[in-house]
């Protein structure tokens, strides 16, 4: 069956590692739609952190954002489905991330907040464009609702965690990287490849019928759900490993070379 839908990662996808957005993957992109096919995006980020993409998205296509706890329509912002953290879990990884001394930075009703900021929180919320507040009484942001928790650190503690979280995970959530500095929770059962299912759906689409490309851990439930799946040239042997295709890197337009690949296939 033909790929009618593509859902692509955003940092080290369809961004470069200077968080560029290249001539040649922007002209596959137009691409790929001229064709029929719909694009959208599956990001850890907050839709804020997607406003610069709004000409790449299809209309009223669902988008992914927050690793899949918050699906909406690209043109009207419709929500079609949010998931928080449960307020106990919610409690348990703030307070587990400020004990271990990271930085912790709490996504709330689309507000950003940071506890004990450091070398690995800086620039976040300049990705946003946005000022973030101050981490205090957070037991009020878990009762009205917690959409993402990061713990942001050191690289090598942080894969140390991400393999140990899996193993026993904080009861209620779900984890993954999306950065070697952040460990990112979300309500149990919410990823992104849950997410792309939900948004396919929405679209009257099965598996078969969508293509996701991705670079990291966070992106191997959406690679393992689509019925064709893309890792990226920079991307960890795992991702690559249960991928359908590699592609090139980031820094050398693989996301392009990917969606041209599709057309002729097609």
């Amino acid at each position: 069956m033909s790929i009618r839908l593509i859902a692509v990662d955003v940092d080290g996808t369809l961004l470069n590692s200077r968080k560029e957005l290249t001539r040649p993957v922007a002209d596959a992109i137009r691409a790929v739609k001229e064709h029929g096919i719909l694009f959208t995006i599956a990001t850890g980020r907050d839709v804020l952190g997607l406003r610069r993409f709004a000409d790449l998205l299809s209309g009223e296509v669902p988008v992914i954002t927050y690793n899949g706890a918050v699906i909406r329509r690209a043109g009207s912002g419709e929500v079609i489905s949010e998931t928080c953290l449960p307020e106990p879990t919610a409690l348990e990884v703030i307070h587990q991330g400020l004990e271990r001394g990271f930085s912790v930075i709490v996504w709330s009703r689309g507000v950003l907040y940071i506890g004990q900021a450091g070398a690995f929180s800086e620039g976040y919320s300049e990705m946003y464009g946005i000022r973030e507040r101050e981490l205090e009484g957070y037991a009020d942001l878990a009762k009205q609702g917690v959409t993402k928790v990061i713990w942001a650190g050191e690289p090598k503690l942080i894969g140390k965690l991400e393999s140990s979280m899996k193993d026993a995970p904080i009861a209620g959530s779900e984890s993954s990287t999306s950065d070697p500095s952040y460990l990112e929770f979300m309500a149990e059962g919410v990823n992104k490849g849950a997410g792309l299912q939900t948004a396919a759906h929405a679209l009257g689409l099965n598996a078969s019928e969508v293509m996701a490309v991705g670079d990291g851990h966070n992106d191997l439930p959406m690679l393992r759900w689509a019925g064709r799946s893309v890792a990226m040239g920079n991307a960890d042997p795992e991702v690559k490993a249960e991928a359908d295709f590699v592609t090139g890197s980031c820094d050398r337009d693989g996301l392009a070379d990917a969606l041209f690949a599709l057309l002729e296939d097609e």
